[in-house]
């Protein structure tokens, strides 16, 4: 089922001399399988609209519904909520605890009160499905490299078996091996039938992996659309301090240059194939 947000506002310290709106008016649909990016500057609200996904945070006024579940209510679960809605924090590694591998992975199936022998099967699936072997299960977390972290601290998540992941900046902080091992993983699982939401400053990325894109300034959604609706409007990204993708970059400048090629394009495999469509019916620059 879908994340539909009807009317989300959301005050930080309501009442007090420090109160802040961080949320005003948004409503969006997130559909069942679908692979959405948020997207905006910093502070523009995107890490508090996902924070309410899985009820981290409740609404100041409005609703989120997430699989059927009202997120306002305060007669809804939030431990099922949380078995359903997988948040992955940015930097996730920090929140290592555990003295061991198979311990920290393990620690949401406990506190689920699973069985042992259901927990032991499900960190060793996270583990596979975070691409690690078998003999880090005793090794201590923070020995390992950082890369490796961050794929024992998503793999806690990934142990909850949820429908809906939710990363914030998933990437932040790799080196480019293991930002593309990351996101080779994230796309995996999306291939599998769950529904990812992820909060990025990557545009490639964001042009790359997603199916639709919300945009956020000061609180409020300021756009929405496939990548290459979003993408075909740059004023309004950059006038908001967002940037673009390399590909609808290149695509600008060589539009100044005189080649004609569709304004969505934002893919370099898309200016390959536009390029050579353009030459092929005789185009000169």
């Amino acid at each position: 089922m879908p994340i539909e947000v009807s009317h989300l506002s959301h005050v930080y310290m309501p009442g007090s001399p420090f109160s802040a709106s961080a949320l005003e008016d948004v409503s969006l649909r997130i559909e069942d399988g679908e692979f959405a990016a948020v997207i905006g500057h910093t502070g523009s609200g995107k890490s508090t609209l996902v924070q309410h996904f899985n009820g981290l945070i409740r609404p100041s006024q409005g609703k989120v519904l997430v699989n059927g579940l009202e997120l306002s209510d305060p007669k809804t679960s939030l431990k099922e909520v949380r078995r359903q809605v997988g948040l992955v924090f940015q930097y996730p590694e920090y929140q290592l605890f555990e003295e061991s591998v198979e311990l920290d992975i393990g620690f949401g199936p406990k506190n689920l009160g699973l069985p042992k022998d259901e927990i032991a099967a499900r960190v060793r699936q996270a583990l596979a499905d975070v691409h690690l072997p078998e003999e880090l299960l005793q090794r201590s977390p923070f020995d390992l490299s950082g890369g490796q972290k961050r794929r024992v601290a998503i793999g806690g998540v990934l142990a909850m078996e949820p429908s809906i992941l939710i990363l914030d900046e998933p990437t932040a902080g790799l080196d480019p091996r293991g930002r593309e091992e990351i996101l080779s993983l994230i796309q995996g699982w999306h291939r599998k039938g769950r529904t990812i939401v992820m909060v990025s400053h990557s545009m490639d990325d964001v042009s790359r992996l997603a199916e639709r894109v919300y945009v956020m300034s000061q609180g409020r959604l300021a756009m929405e659309g496939s990548p290459a609706e979003v993408f075909s409007r740059p004023d309004e990204l950059l006038s908001m301090g967002l940037d673009l993708p390399a590909a609808a970059k290149l695509r600008a400048e060589l539009a100044k240059k005189g080649f004609a090629l569709p304004k969505g394009i934002h893919r370099m495999e898309e200016i390959e194939t536009a390029l050579l469509a353009f030459f092929l019916k005789g185009g000169a620059a």
